[in-house]
């Protein structure tokens, strides 16, 4: 069974990253793990029009205050007998970050997602998403939903047989199992496949169905209740729609190994589904094995 151990939570003192927080201690309650809350000072830029600005002295007070916010996580980490340590960094967010994942060996990332739309979100993306695309661990994003508190009932797992799928199954069965939840396995045919199968396609769908058994432990049927789901369309599309219509708790999904140039074109599923889901529920990404070998 998977088990978290070592939660890492950054923060910017938005109702974004405090509802990840919140959702961090109580997972970290129910795997018996630590919670280490991370705040970045992004570097001061002095004034364009010249005025006389103090950046060192502004710099060294934001990292004393955010030292001061910081202090009342661990307060609230100590009210659930959950262990909270705190960092403050100074320098870039996503690099900070990074050196925090790999300093203290956090094994999942939990970080609120803004809901950023339009122009801005399509240029510069947000922190979130661009940890999507090179986080060494298992990525919880937690968005607006009110709906946050981590009680899992229903999980959703996205499954296309490619690199990584059984990893996101074995999340999804892990979590599922403590929880003692309902997992639901989905796997989406893609338009194309399913018109150019023809007649062949109870064929087909009797292949797809005995594959995603396989992913299946038999240990697994005693401590959860499983089932398996064949969807036709655009994965893109179908998952938010079945998201939608189930009410799930969880999504989980593994994420693709895309090209630079695919990801400026179109992005990735994972992250049009995490842009579709922002605010109806937390979606798990499990990286590609080998991002998450190079942790090591």
């Amino acid at each position: 069974m998977i088990r978290f151990k070592k939660i890492l939570c950054p923060v910017d003192f938005f109702k974004a990253s405090l509802r990840a927080f919140e959702y961090s201690l109580r997972l970290a309650a129910n795997h018996g793990a630590r919670v280490h809350v991370l705040h970045v000072v992004a570097p001061m830029i002095p004034s364009v029009y010249g005025a006389p600005i103090g950046v060192e002295d502004l710099t060294a007070r934001l990292e004393k205050e955010s030292r001061q916010l910081l202090q009342k996580y661990k307060e609230r980490g100590a009210k659930m007998n959950v262990v909270v340590t705190t960092e403050v960094r100074l320098g870039d967010i996503d690099l900070g970050i990074l050196h925090s994942i790999k300093g203290r060996n956090a094994d999942l990332l939990v970080m609120g997602t803004h809901g950023r739309r339009g122009f801005e979100r399509l240029v510069l993306g947000s922190v979130t998403e661009r940890m999507l695309r090179h986080c060494p661990v298992p990525l919880l994003t937690i968005g607006e939903a009110k709906k946050t508190a981590p009680k899992i009932r229903r999980i959703l797992v996205t499954t296309d047989f490619s690199e990584g799928t059984a990893e996101a199954v074995a999340h999804a069965l892990s979590i599922g199992e403590r929880n003692r939840s309902r997992v639901t396995i989905l796997h989406v045919l893609h338009d194309d496949a399913a018109q150019a199968a023809g007649k062949y396609r109870d064929q087909l769908i009797r292949g797809i169905e005995m594959q995603l058994q396989k992913f299946i432990p038999e240990r697994a049927f005693d401590r959860c209740e499983i089932d398996t789901r064949i969807e036709d369309g655009s994965p893109s599309e179908v998952i938010p729609r079945v998201v939608k219509s189930g009410a799930y708790d969880l999504l989980v999904m593994n994420i693709h190994g895309k090209r630079l140039i695919d990801r400026a074109f179109v992005g990735s599923t994972a992250e049009r589904t995490l842009r579709t889901l922002a605010g109806i529920c937390p979606v798990l990404l499990i990286p590609p094995a080998r991002r998450a070998n190079r942790r090591r």
